[in-house]
């Protein structure tokens, strides 16, 4: 690749035989735990795209299991991934990922930073039109499956220069964004789990639930004792009692926590009308820089635990009442559960409530070189106009997958 390395970046080393063995472990993993139903004809979509050609594959991100997923999907298509994941994942478990994920093909890069390092390489990986780019466009799991959050738009940005940067050489050349989405369903009933696991919760929440509460007024519950377990810690708060009142004190409680750790560090510049998670993201990332140069223990704690704030804000932002009091589908219920437990028990990948069928749907690659004229011209409206577009498609699909779902439950 000719990426230019930074310190801090990992490139992607992938090594076949890693590959091969992960594969099959993923392989019989998800057979035991994910089923996945995948149509054959789907797969048909990789191998009509023109041979040399770029490819990214762009994903909803609704779950642990999801590279499990893309291991098995890659070997089904008989193609090469090469991953993009964030950079904090490599530091996990005493730093053992650094070492085994990029011999599986997957490559770092820092959210919310400029990282220059990560974008060169994943065009490089494109220019090459050997492997499959994989990116997760909501940046984040969010563990609301059915409800697809704001795509970034760096898959779009990577592709549209790929192709101008081959095409100084080959003009013909092109490149495709694949869309796909993914759909995990519990085929059985794990209402006795869910009460089990939240009773637990409860229990370490000291909340007694009311006689006669249905599983989403529990669970309203103990998003309202955890929301004002953050509001004491940073002073602030209200008083919900309905879901809407309690989304709105989530949103308000997202940006008071930002504006205490920005007013801490006025030297971070974030723009204004960008999302809440992407300001935190910007922050943390330029407060990792500050970390990593601080000599003295006491200022580093500090920064420490503004990074631990950060990472408050958007767990904040991946808490929607509605999503579960509207609709309180046993799937969505069980959602919920692995985000509390995520958050109570502080464990960053909570245990699967039961095996599951995960249902994939691969749509029509589209053709980006299409759309360069108009991304030379005006880049900013071309990006976020294809961005809303896959996440709108991405969304439809998981739709689709859902109501077959539920069409099959009522029968």
């Amino acid at each position: 690749m000719g990426a230019r390395m930074s310190k801090d970046f990992i490139p992607a080393k992938p090594a076949t035989w890693a590959i091969k063995i992960v594969r099959e472990l993923a392989r019989f993993n998800l057979f035991l735990k994910n089923k996945i139903q995948l149509a054959e004809q789907d797969l048909l979509h990789f191998h009509k795209i023109p041979r040399g050609s770029g490819v990214i594959l762009t994903s909803n991100h609704a779950d642990e299991a999801d590279p499990q997923v893309c291991f098995e999907l890659s070997r089904r298509a008989n193609k090469r991934f090469i991953t993009m994941c964030n950079r904090e994942a490599f530091d996990e478990a005493f730093g053992i990922p650094r070492y085994i994920l990029p011999r599986l093909g997957v490559f770092s890069v820092k959210r919310g930073a400029r990282d220059s390092a990560a974008v060169t390489y994943a065009q490089d990986v494109v220019k090459q039109g050997e492997d499959v780019l994989v990116i997760f466009p909501e940046g984040e799991i969010y563990y609301l499956n059915e409800k697809i959050q704001p795509f970034h738009h760096g898959a779009v940005d990577i592709c549209l220069k790929a192709i101008i940067e081959k095409r100084k050489t080959d003009p013909e050349w092109t490149a495709y964004i694949v869309p796909m989405a993914i759909k995990y369903h519990y085929d059985q009933s794990i209402e006795p789990e869910l009460e089990k696991r939240i009773a637990k919760m409860e229990a370490q929440m000291s909340i007694q639930p009311e006689a006669g509460s249905t599983l989403p007024d529990r669970l309203l519950e103990l998003q309202k004792a955890m929301l004002q377990s953050e509001e004491r810690l940073y002073k602030i708060g209200q008083n919900a009692e309905t879901a809407k009142e309690l989304r709105e004190e989530i949103i308000t409680a997202e940006h008071d926590i930002l504006a205490e750790v920005l007013d801490k560090h006025p030297e971070v510049k974030v723009r204004d009308d960008g999302a809440t998670i992407d300001k935190a993201w910007q922050i943390e990332a330029e407060l990792r820089k500050s970390i990593s140069n601080e000599k003295d223990p006491i200022k580093r704690k500090d920064l420490e635990l503004d990074l631990e704030a950060l990472k408050e804000v958007a767990q904040l932002t991946s808490w929607h009442p509605h999503y579960y009091t509207k609709d309180p589908s046993a799937d969505r219920l069980a959602e919920v559960i692995l985000k509390l437990e995520r958050e109570i028990y502080k464990v960053q990948r909570p245990k699967q409530i039961a095996a599951r069928n995960v249902s994939v749907k691969i749509a029509h690659p589209i053709d980006m070189g299409k759309h360069v004229d108009d991304y030379i011209k005006d880049p900013h409206t071309v990006r976020h106009t294809i961005s809303e577009r896959l996440q709108h498609e991405i969304q439809s699909l998981v739709n689709k997958l859902a109501s077959k779902v539920n069409g099959n439950n009522n029968h």
